[in-house]
């Protein structure tokens, strides 16, 4: 649960997309030095509402995305704690006589049942002030969107809204209209107490047309593995 925040265009990570174009947009001021550029992961940090990859994509091109095993966020530092893996299972839970554990308990799907290490537990709609990313999917998991503009502050940048990824999944973007900027972020909704921390690391594949569903299925993803090497 966390303040908007924008967050500055950041520079291409992956191999494949050492290619793709910074449009005009971006002010000098904000472009990341070439060591920054070369990174092997994107950063998905918790904190931050809408974490920009700086992928520009055209009408219906696809990514496969996929995050590190084993990082974890936590959706609640100052109210007991709520940490998840990027699927949205719990790792550490919050103590019974928190309030992180009376909310998820309570207004978390499925509702009036515990959050206990190891399961799921979904968001949902809470009406317009307390908005999430992506409602009936797992809190604190990796989620992904599409957005014409390179600085969106609100979800109304973001008209198609936010798809799952979990710990690897395929965004599409929508496949008519102008290109639009690749988006990630935790699954969660947005509160003013801003007490979000952690991080995904992921690693983003542009994937040729007609793969998508290819390399989804189990043991078939070395074709997505290849465009990055």
């Amino acid at each position: 649960m966390r303040k908007f925040k924008t967050l500055a265009i950041l520079g291409l990570a992956v191999i494949p997309f050492s290619l793709l174009p910074l449009t005009a947009s971006a002010s000098p001021d904000s472009l990341p030095s070439p060591s920054e550029s070369n990174r092997p992961f994107f950063s998905v940090r918790a904190d931050q509402f809408f974490n920009a990859t700086g992928i520009l994509a055209a009408p219906g091109e696809s990514f496969l995305i996929r995050a590190k095993p084993h990082d974890v966020v936590d959706l609640s530092t100052l109210n007991g704690g709520y940490k998840t893996f990027a699927d949205g299972t719990i790792v550490v839970t919050p103590p019974p006589d928190s309030g992180a554990f009376q909310y998820f308990r309570d207004r978390a799907g499925p509702i009036y049942s515990d959050p206990v290490a190891g399961s799921r537990k979904s968001l949902l709609p809470l009406g317009e002030q307390l908005r999430g990313h992506l409602p009936g999917a797992p809190n604190g998991a990796l989620v992904a969107g599409f957005s014409a503009s390179a600085y969106p502050t609100s979800f109304s940048d973001f008209p198609y809204g936010f798809v799952l990824i979990n710990d690897k999944g395929i965004a599409r973007a929508p496949s008519t209209g102008e290109y639009r900027y690749l988006f990630l972020a935790v699954n969660d909704i947005n509160n003013p107490l801003g007490d979000n921390a952690g991080e995904f690391r992921v690693r983003i594949y542009r994937l040729g047309e007609g793969m998508g569903d290819a390399v989804m299925k189990e043991g078939n993803t070395s074709r997505a593995d290849n465009l990055h090497q």
